[in-house]
């Protein structure tokens, strides 16, 4: 399994110097989270972006815009934004060559607002964005996101929110994020099937989405590393830690990744 690093650590920087850091740390592969001083107005700069990223030959993928990007806003204007912007995402992923495209399929950000009503305009954003994306056939994986209140989904709810949707649409499983809700992860993983592709993993104490080191909260990593082994797929595993962590906490978290999945692997 490659474990990249996201670019969530660095973001605000230069993006060729947080590569070149993130990959100097040990990384597999780089997540690009295309938000901060870095990314702005990507879209205007595309060519010059990719050629300068293609050429220091790293891996990639490609996290769409996070920051006030809500798809499922209260504001029409403002879902049509972020509709644009993760268009725009697709487009530069692919001049990148990029694995996949994450995508987060919303938020509830007030209890008063409709949990129901915000998926179903999820779901029609996302059938949308699928039908743009047949002209680049990038996987676009749908991300779990946010704590009880905000989330769209309870398990149930998000293993079952991508039937109808064409192959290319799949997940990402956010572990912290799953964890914060209580989620089982063993149970959750092989619900998914071929449509599971990778895991964006970082610990929390179940409450606070901290993005912390893994082993620093309270996370059953063991359990999730035996669950990842389980659905026998060669997942995409995406080391996401907080903004202004040390890439070095990084290199930590991938050696700790990688004594627990031999642990859960067991004896050869």
């Amino acid at each position: 399994m490659l474990i990249s690093y996201s670019e969530l650590c660095l973001i605000g920087g230069a993006v060729e110097s947080n590569i070149e850091a993130l990959v100097g740390a040990g990384a597999e592969g780089v997540e690009l989270m295309l938000d901060g001083a870095g990314w702005n107005r990507f879209d205007e700069r595309m060519e010059e972006l990719s050629g300068r990223l293609n050429a220091l030959g790293a891996s990639y993928s490609v996290h769409v815009p996070v920051w006030e990007a809500n798809l499922t806003s209260e504001c029409a204007h403002i879902r049509d934004a972020v509709a644009e912007s993760y268009r725009r995402s697709i487009e530069f992923a692919a001049m990148v060559h990029s694995r996949y495209v994450v995508v987060h399929p919303g938020w509830c950000s007030n209890a008063f607002f409709d949990k129901a009503v915000a998926r179903s305009r999820s779901r029609e954003a996302l059938l949308s964005l699928a039908e743009f994306n047949g002209s680049y056939g990038m996987p676009l994986l749908v991300e779990n996101v946010g704590g009880p209140a905000a989330s769209l989904f309870d398990e149930e709810q998000y293993a079952g929110f991508l039937e109808g949707f064409p192959p290319e649409v799949g997940y990402i499983v956010d572990v912290g994020h799953a964890h914060m809700n209580g989620w089982d992860i063993g149970r959750l993983l092989p619900s998914l099937g071929a449509r599971l592709h990778a895991l964006h993993l970082h610990d929390n104490d179940g409450h606070g989405d901290a993005h912390a080191p893994l082993g620093e909260g309270s996370v059953d990593w063991r359990g999730v590393c035996a669950a990842a082994l389980g659905t026998g797929r060669d997942l995409s595993l995406v080391l996401e830690l907080n903004i202004g962590t040390s890439v070095s906490r990084l290199t930590e978290s991938k050696a700790f990744l990688r004594r627990t999945l031999a642990e859960a692997a067991g004896p050869l």
